[in-house]
């Protein structure tokens, strides 16, 4: 095994400096992307697209070939796509990015002819010549899990009340992580009326007043002065946990901490949690997000490939570009290393890899196991957490 992950080490590693040339190959290798470069996604597609394209010019000492297919961000043009692909002859097929649309086209009967490399995050009812290489929710916890079961602390979980919050919640009671209460809501409103009683607002408030107004009836002038400054508080007394937990993204997160912030629970007195929030930049704007701790990919290479972007097409990533940063060079890597002139599912499974996002294994069940890294955010930037 570890003769296998040096050899791919070295050859991924090589072929992302572009000083791997490879004299072993006759022909080159033909690649297909089912890509949404218009409809809904174009501008995930045209991104994806624009990370091949930099992604070939760096590898410019190899013969490798891309053949974009538009499926239109639709489940029809998806069909129609892989029709078009069948045209041509590809050694290796990239997407689609959604999940639902490849499920449409496993249903054609060439299907199986080929491997395909989808950026889904998906972890069950993959086909067996599918790789699922997104960031998985595995994964994730992997990452999270050391934090979460450290000192024993007591916490909780804050999740939106839908099948994916329910399923993480699973999953972390399997890792035998427990909670000391749930809390679920279903709209904004009930982020609300949800973190009034996780922080045992009211309660904790009505105890400050019933002390302010003891401490006022008292003839006492310096029980005066201790209620005088007391008034300056919301409420008296903590909460019964150190953690919170949340698998929320976007304004859910950000109205979550923020109504647990205002009503007085923040990093001061509790660890807040969360998954990937592929640098969000919105979220270091958010007071109430200070500290917030979550996985993600290597972050250097990030702002590497966002800065390549920002000077080659003059804007910047979104998230999965840094995955799709490391799939030519990781299918150059297996086409150039072996005799045959075809893959196999078993050239990229139970192997290790070290790309641009971080060192990841395929494994036996067609997904991609990632050791990714814990960030936290402090004084407004991502920072590395220790």
């Amino acid at each position: 095994m570890k003769k296998n992950f040096l050899k791919f080490f070295l050859i991924f590693f090589f072929l992302c400096n572009s000083a791997f040339v490879a004299e072993s190959k006759n022909r080159s290798l033909k690649i297909a992307a089912i890509l949404p470069l218009s409809g809904k996604y174009e501008d995930i597609g045209n991104n994806l697209l624009k990370t091949f394209e930099l992604t070939i010019f760096e590898l410019n000492n190899l013969n490798v070939s891309l053949l974009p297919f538009d499926n239109q961000s639709t489940k029809e043009g998806t069909k129609f796509a892989f029709q078009e692909l069948q045209n041509e002859k590809i050694d290796i097929v990239i997407g689609p990015v959604f999940f639902e649309h490849l499920k449409e086209i496993s249903k054609d009967p060439n299907f199986s002819k080929y491997i395909f490399f989808s950026l889904t995050n998906e972890t069950t009812d993959i086909p067996p010549n599918v790789i699922s290489f997104g960031v998985n929710i595995n994964s994730q916890i992997n990452a999270i899990k050391p934090v979460l079961l450290k000192n024993n602390k007591t916490k909780i979980f804050f999740g939106e009340k839908n099948t994916f919050s329910e399923l993480i919640f699973t999953k972390l009671k399997n890792e035998k992580i427990s909670f000391y209460k749930d809390y679920f809501f279903t709209d904004f409103q009930d982020i609300d009326k949800q973190s009034q009683i996780a922080t045992s607002y009211w309660w904790r408030n009505k105890k400050l007043k019933d002390l302010i107004d003891k401490l006022n009836n008292s003839q006492n002038e310096e029980d005066k002065i201790k209620a005088k400054n007391l008034e300056k508080l919301d409420t008296l007394g903590g909460v019964n946990y150190q953690q919170v937990f949340t698998p929320s993204f976007d304004n859910n997160l950000i109205s979550i901490l923020s109504f647990f912030d205002y009503y007085d629970v923040n990093y001061d007195n509790a660890e807040f949690i969360s998954l990937n929030q592929w640098f969000d930049k919105k979220l270091l704007i958010e007071p109430s997000l200070q500290n917030l701790i979550f996985p993600s990919i290597n972050f250097d290479n990030f702002k590497e490939l966002n800065n390549k972007f920002v000077k080659n097409f003059g804007k910047e990533i979104s998230n999965i570009e840094i995955l799709a940063y490391d799939l030519l060079p990781l299918l150059a890597s297996v086409w150039y290393s072996k005799n045959e002139d075809s893959f196999s599912m078993n050239d990229f499974t139970d192997k290790e890899f070290k790309g641009k996002s971080g060192i990841f294994k395929i494994t036996k069940s067609n997904t991609t196991e990632r050791k990714l890294n814990l960030y936290q955010i402090q004084n407004k930037q991502f920072k590395a957490f220790n």
